[in-house]
Parts: C-alpha cells; sequence; structure tokens
C-alpha cells in the first residue's frame, strides 16, 4: 500500500469509531505522494482544526488544488519553500511564482481536530480533539515518517500532550525544538498568527540552521 492508501484506511477507521465525526470527517496528510518522497527534505505541518464551521466532509489533499488562499494557506506556501530551497531572501520567492505556488505539494500537512471549527480555537474543545485522538493521531504521523514537524497548536500543552516523550530545549531563537521518534520538531507559530510574513520566514530560517536544530 502506498502512504497515502495506508492514510485513507486510517481515516475510514477512525471516523468509524469517533461517533461525531461521521460524515463531517476532513481528511489531510501527503498533498503529493510523488513529489513528497522526492523533496530534499520531508516536511509535516501540524495545526490544530479547519475553520469549517457548517463542519461539512472534506479533502485538504484536495483543496490545495484549488489554489492558495487567505493566509494561512500561504505562509505554509511560504515556509514550505524557504526550507526546500535553503531559505533565499524572502522577496526572490516572487520571482519563482511556480516554485511558491507548487510547493505546497511537496510537503504534507494534517490537523489534530478532524471536523470543522471556528476562527478562533477554544483550548478546552482543542484539549478533547487531542486526548480522544492521540493514538490516531502519532499513527498518522508515523506513516508519513517525516523529517521535520513543524507544529502550529498554539498551547504549549496541547504540544506537551501529543508529543509526551519529547525533551523541548532552546533554539536560541525563543522557538522550542525536540526530537520525536525519526523527526525534529519545531514550536512554531500557527500560519494564520498575525506576524509579518517576512519576519516569520526568517526566523524559521534561523532555527532550522541553528547548531542546537542541526544537533537533535
Amino acid at each position: 500500500m502506498t502512504k497515502s492508501e495506508q492514510l485513507n484506511q486510517l481515516f475510514d477507521e477512525w471516523e468509524n469509531e469517533v461517533p461525531e465525526y461521521e460524515g463531517k470527517f476532513i481528511k489531510d496528510g501527503i498533498n503529493n505522494e510523488d513529489l513528497y518522497l522526492k523533496a530534499k527534505t520531508k516536511i509535516l505541518f501540524l495545526t490544530k482544526e479547519p475553520n469549517n464551521p457548517k463542519q461539512e466532509a472534506g479533502d485538504f489533499r484536495e483543496w490545495w488544488k484549488e489554489g492558495l488562499k487567505y493566509t494561512f494557506s500561504h505562509r505554509l506556501a511560504e515556509w514550505s519553500y524557504g526550507i526546500l530551497n535553503d531559505f533565499p531572501e524572502y522577496e526572490q520567492m516572487w520571482h519563482d511564482k511556480e516554485g511558491f505556488k507548487n510547493a505546497i505539494f511537496h510537503v504534507a500537512f494534517m490537523n489534530v481536530k478532524k471536523i470543522g471549527g471556528k476562527g478562533q480555537s477554544n483550548y478546552t474543545e482543542m484539549e478533547k480533539h487531542l486526548l480522544q485522538n492521540k493514538k490516531w493521531l502519532l499513527k498518522q504521523i508515523e506513516i508519513i515518517n517525516p523529517e521535520i514537524i513543524i507544529t502550529g497548536l498554539t498551547w504549549k500543552k496541547l504540544r506537551n500532550l501529543l508529543f509526551d516523550t519529547v525533551e523541548w530545549k532552546s533554539s536560541g531563537y525563543n522557538i522550542a525544538i525536540g526530537r520525536y521518534e525519526n523527526s525534529k520538531v519545531i514550536d512554531f507559530y500557527h500560519p494564520s498568527a498575525r506576524n509579518a510574513a517576512a519576519a516569520s520566514y526568517s526566523l524559521l530560517g534561523n532555527v532550522i540552521s541553528s547548531k542546537k536544530f542541526e544537533e537533535l
């Protein structure tokens, strides 16, 4: 089975086990398996929940094909492009419009909560879904098998509940880093956070190129 086939099987079992998710499950994972497996660095972005108040079922792997929309997807594309291209100057990215647009297809993406929520996440609700989904989330990460995981979970407690074996360290840039299984993990901003785009791009580049990150 391919990784995408394994993920689809996992999602079917997951939805069947959680009554709240039936008919509302939003799939995610490897956006393009061929490109992901060929990427120089295998990257997974891990965020909280889809902004989908109507709680309609869907699949991010298909939605990305519709193009980049809103701040959320543009930040993910920028960070993906930076990692995959050794972080050229931020403004140089716009001279490679095709590469920027396609960067999202070289990475993986997943949410903790698999049904839609509102624009503003609620901690209690997120903790409930993380604890309920923990075994499934860790299995999804295992299938994706990334080299770098970049979290945008907002709350440290969520991060610690999911990655309860990780010993977090300072990167030297006020961003925590650690190792989970075969992956280096960066506890970063949520892609929709109101930070200057060039600043978050440069910060991520500094963390990844730092000696402390390389030594993980």
